[in-house]
């Protein structure tokens, strides 16, 4: 059976929550770019690690037929050459309209198209946020830490109203350095905040989520 082409009225409406989860991916991970200074349809695309992509295009592939290639993460600050891989579609009426929500400037807030959400997409924007830019270690005789990333301005007021909406009560934005780069974090290092977070992120519907993070919230 043929899949249907990629609706940019499914992103609008939010059709189902994998579309809500997309657009929150799309915010850490994605481009919205134009092939050449003629073209008039964006092209949206979304870069994961080949690995991660196993769990990333299933949930794609619920919102069409979206295009699939392979790169190479050279000229990141990666310390491995990792293969990437690329879901992609040349969306007009998409790319538009994630422009008009500043996916073009994500140094700012993204509180334009979480405005548009309500409480339970909301919550799967998030989860596709931290898919793409959150990171979780728990060492059961240990450190513990949730943590965003983002560039040195990363304006993060849209996570602190999160957290402060879940009950979330410690948390610390910093600046960090590493391989001669400046990035800005946002922090929890507590297990009673951490397992706040974990209960919000991962209410159901655990198919819709990056598996290797969700399993790390297991070891607390």
């Amino acid at each position: 059976m043929k899949k249907s082409k990629v609706s940019a009225e499914g992103f609008k409406n939010i059709d189902t929550l994998a579309h809500a989860y997309i657009l929150g991916l799309l915010w850490a991970d994605g481009t919205v770019i134009f092939a050449n200074n003629n073209a008039k349809t964006p092209q949206i695309k979304h870069s994961a690690k080949k690995e991660d992509n196993k769990d990333f295009r299933k949930i794609f592939q619920y919102t069409g037929n979206w295009g699939l290639y392979e790169t190479r993460n050279q000229g990141s600050y990666t310390k491995k050459n990792n293969i990437l891989e690329v879901n992609w579609t040349s969306n007009r009426e998409l790319g538009e309209f994630l422009i008009e929500m500043d996916y073009r400037n994500k140094n700012e807030s993204p509180i334009k198209i979480i405005s548009r959400l309500n409480n339970e997409e909301k919550q799967f924007w998030f989860r596709g946020f931290f898919d793409g830019d959150g990171s979780v270690s728990i060492f059961p005789k240990g450190h513990h830490s949730v943590t965003f990333t983002g560039p040195k301005n990363q304006e993060w007021g849209f996570v602190c109203e999160l957290f402060d909406n879940i009950g979330v009560e410690k948390y610390k934005e910093r600046i960090v350095e590493s391989r001669n780069a400046y990035s800005s974090q946002i922090r929890v290092t507590n297990k009673k905040d951490i397992k706040l977070f974990q209960n919000y992120l991962y209410q159901d519907l655990p198919n819709l989520s990056l598996w290797r993070k969700r399993e790390k919230f297991m070891l607390l």
